[in-house]
């Protein structure tokens, strides 16, 4: 749905004012402005950072403070202490936090990043295809969204475990030891799928989507009793993302420069990104049929249960979960609610 073209152009005229205007720091446009903790990293959270770059969360009257990671699981320390509210974090690592006694759930996915994370061979690696990857190394994650990718991407093509050697390391790491030729291959996310193909000299072997693996997403989990006192916020952070991606419908170039820019990267290699990953359709998470829907026994419900089976057989966590309530549909509600109310 496109945004109507006045509130559209006040919107780019707020980026177009200056990187100054926007590293100025938050101001609220409405009395009153409900503080909230956003936990995010450098990934591809489109509306996110839209809404961090043009204010949009001020606007709609909250008091934002943002706290980056490196990636998903350092996030589970902060929920369990209180120091974020909200979390845009992986599918996995919100498994393994409720595991660790993080009592949270999903308000939204973000973003059906299947196409944003896969797998890349190393330059003179000899690998051609997944089938390749038997006696080679393979850096990645433990614990993250990527760690479940590689393991299911083995499992289709029938590599044991033992047929690999597995090197758990970050991101950073990994682009490190490809360029040196240290590991073989590497299975990771956006950004740095781009990294490694540009300065690696890494080649894409295959995208977790093109494998037909999409549970490991990520998702914007909510502290279970920060949302029960501060409903009307979570809700208003929602209500930013829908004004976030209304700005990214009429203009994907903002959400380019600002992906690139958060990221470090070329912005060509943001564009590619976002032509295999773009941003979510929010109103989509409350329709049952769609498979990222919010609704309850609906896929990506069912997906997530074989999560947790498949984190205790990588023993990522000890023990079994209760996901049977971890997703909360009616806060996007409201905010569509909110939304169309305001038009």
């Amino acid at each position: 749905m496109r945004c109507r073209p006045a509130i559209a152009m006040l919107l780019i005229l707020l980026l177009l004012a200056g990187q100054e205007a926007v590293r100025a720091g938050p101001r609220s446009t409405v009395r009153g402005a409900l503080p909230i903790s956003i936990g995010f990293q450098s990934n591809t959270d489109w509306l996110l950072l839209v809404a961090r770059d043009l204010h949009l969360f001020e606007r709609v009257g909250l008091r934002p403070n943002f706290v980056k990671f490196v990636a998903g699981p350092p996030m589970i320390a902060a929920a369990r202490e209180k120091r974020i509210d909200v979390a845009s974090i992986g599918s996995v690592p919100f498994i393994g936090g409720l595991s660790q006694g993080v009592d949270w759930v999903v308000v939204g996915i973000n973003p059906e990043n299947a196409y944003g994370e896969g797998l890349v061979a190393g330059d003179g690696s000899g690998i051609a295809t997944v089938a390749d990857l038997a006696g080679k190394r393979i850096g990645f994650f433990r614990g993250s969204t990527a760690h479940f990718g590689l393991m299911m991407a083995l499992r289709q093509l029938g590599i044991r475990r033992d047929q690999v050697e597995l090197l758990g390391m970050t991101p950073a790491e990994q682009l490190s030891a490809l360029a040196g030729k240290r590991i073989d291959a590497a299975m990771v996310w956006e950004p740095w799928l781009q990294k490694m193909v540009h300065e690696a000299k890494g080649r894409l072997i295959v995208t977790e989507g093109a494998m037909g693996i999409y549970t490991s997403v990520s998702v914007y989990a909510a502290r279970r009793e920060w949302l029960g006192s501060n409903r009307e916020a979570a809700v208003r952070f929602l209500r930013a993302l829908l004004l976030a991606s209304e700005v990214m419908q009429e203009n994907p170039e903002i959400g380019i420069r600002s992906l690139a820019r958060e990221m470090g990267i070329k912005e060509e290699w943001a564009e590619a990104i976002y032509e295999s990953s773009p941003p979510p359709d929010l109103s989509l998470w409350v329709d049952s049929r769609y498979r990222y829907s919010l609704v309850k026994n609906a896929e990506f419900h069912r997906r997530l249960s074989y999560l947790v089976t498949f984190l205790l057989e990588e023993e990522v966590i000890a023990e079994e979960v209760d996901v049977r309530n971890i997703l909360d549909v009616s806060v996007i509600g409201e905010a569509l609610q909110a939304r169309e109310a305001g038009r």
